[in-house]
């Protein structure tokens, strides 16, 4: 078999093998949310406390007997700034008018389960977000990730070893996140998911790097 034709039959396997591998890396993983069930809540600020939505049956999760709670409070003015939280379509919307700085959290309660089976962290995958939101992870009503700020238009993924009780996971019956932000703030999300990491494959990276040795050697031998 001749170099060309060996890189020619190669590549494709290598590739191959990287999908599998790939597909391998992320079986088991859990959707608490996709955000198709639509929901809407909104609150004009015209009273002190939040105003909150509840779909007790939710549907598009991965999640048993799951619930999803919607909080939203506008701040400032009565009646002159608006917070508002609206699911549906696959995406979850939060937008603040006039000049308010106001807060939203999404609520999920479910029946109990072992979230390590199915990932070692949280992924909420972004779709535009006005930088200095900030946004909190909280586990079982306890277990905090602490308060991030968004300083890119990027996903946001915590590691269950982030919060303040990681053990909280093997037996999850609640989970929240807490959004706060400047004035006007928005945020777009797509999907709420476990996840877990997962590096190149030692023995997939050799291979990669027996294959472009290879594709260098057979490229010197043509040019001399």
């Amino acid at each position: 078999m001749n170099a060309k034709h060996f890189h020619k039959n190669f590549a494709p396997l290598l590739l191959s093998l990287g999908l599998v591998l790939s597909g391998q890396s992320q079986a088991g993983i859990l959707t608490i949310d996709n955000f198709s069930h639509a929901q809407t809540v909104f609150d004009d600020g015209s009273s002190a406390s939040s105003t909150s939505d509840t779909v007790s049956t939710l549907t598009g999760t991965d999640l048993s007997n799951a619930s999803r709670t919607f909080l939203a409070q506008a701040s400032g003015t009565a009646s002159a700034n608006i917070t508002e939280i609206v699911s549906g379509g696959n995406q979850l919307i939060i937008s603040n008018e006039g000049r308010s700085t106001g807060d939203a959290s999404i609520l999920w309660n479910f029946d109990p389960l072992d979230l390590t089976a199915h990932g070692n962290g949280i992924l909420l995958e972004v779709l535009a977000i006005d930088l200095g939101v900030n946004v909190e992870m909280v586990a079982n009503g306890s277990s905090s990730s602490g308060i991030k700020t968004f300083t890119s238009n990027n996903n946001y993924l915590v590691s269950f070893s982030d919060f303040t009780n990681p053990a909280v996971f093997a037996n999850l019956h609640s989970f929240r996140l807490n959004f706060t932000g400047p004035a006007k703030w928005d945020g777009q999300f797509r999907l709420l998911t476990t996840t877990t990491p997962v590096p190149v494959p030692a023995a997939f990276g050799l291979m990669g790097s027996a294959l472009l040795g290879f594709i260098a050697v057979s490229r010197k031998k043509r040019i001399s």
